[in-house]
């Protein structure tokens, strides 16, 4: 089975997909983490994606491409994959169903997990970064034993991309981009909706029940 799974930044989409890798073993996605390590690195194209990301723009479709279709190429296509947060735009989701066709598979469900804005502003202004060991804790939902410190004794900052005004510009992007995808899964039939706002376990619990319900259909 292959999934993506979406949802506005801080519904949850990234813990609920390492619950769903521990459980069935699917091949994880996550374009953020691979950005953020060539942002950090010495790539030609740092720079670049820095720039992106600290306006809370999309990274242009192509660059974006050849880093999926390295890295799906890579991967046992048996175990299924599970897309977290991407694709992000109707032609990145084109991208991906072709890639996937090239191996004989296809994207089975989306899952969308639902949030609302002032939710979403509320839990990523919360969120913290160790620069250290890179573990992401938020103040609200996911609290250190310290506001300042993370277990490993780093530093935890807040990433210039989780500041208000960054986050109503990836909010704007999000519903004029990826909501497109929706629409096109909806059509297909493939789109299943789980309540973001509610505990992480109940959010997992009613992710497993709409995989099971789509095994047995």
């Amino acid at each position: 089975m292959n999934i993506i799974v979406l949802g506005p930044q801080g519904s949850g989409k990234g813990t609920q997909v390492q619950l769903l890798v521990e459980k069935y073993g699917f091949n994880r996605v996550e374009m953020g983490d691979i950005l953020r390590s060539i942002a950090t690195s010495d790539n030609p194209k740092a720079e670049e994606v820095r720039g992106f990301m600290n306006r809370g723009e999309l990274v242009p479709d192509e660059f974006v491409r050849l880093l999926v279709w390295d890295h799906i190429n890579k991967q046992d296509k048996e175990k299924g994959f599970i897309f977290d947060g991407y694709p992000r735009s109707l032609a990145q989701f084109e991208q991906v169903s072709d890639m996937l066709r090239k191996f004989g598979k296809r994207i089975d469900l989306i899952l969308s997990l639902k949030l609302s804005e002032d939710e979403t502003i509320k839990r990523l202004s919360a969120r913290r970064t160790c620069e250290k060991c890179g573990k992401i804790w938020n103040l609200i939902t996911n609290p250190p034993s310290t506001e300042e410190f993370c277990e490993c004794k780093g530093r935890l900052l807040q990433r210039v991309d989780d500041q208000p005004e960054a986050i109503k510009i990836r909010l704007k992007t999000f519903s004029e981009k990826t909501v497109a995808i929706l629409d096109t899964a909806s059509k297909e039939g493939i789109l299943r909706e789980v309540d973001g706002e509610q505990p992480i376990a109940k959010i997992h619990e009613d992710i497993v029940k709409v995989l099971k319900d789509y095994e047995q259909s």
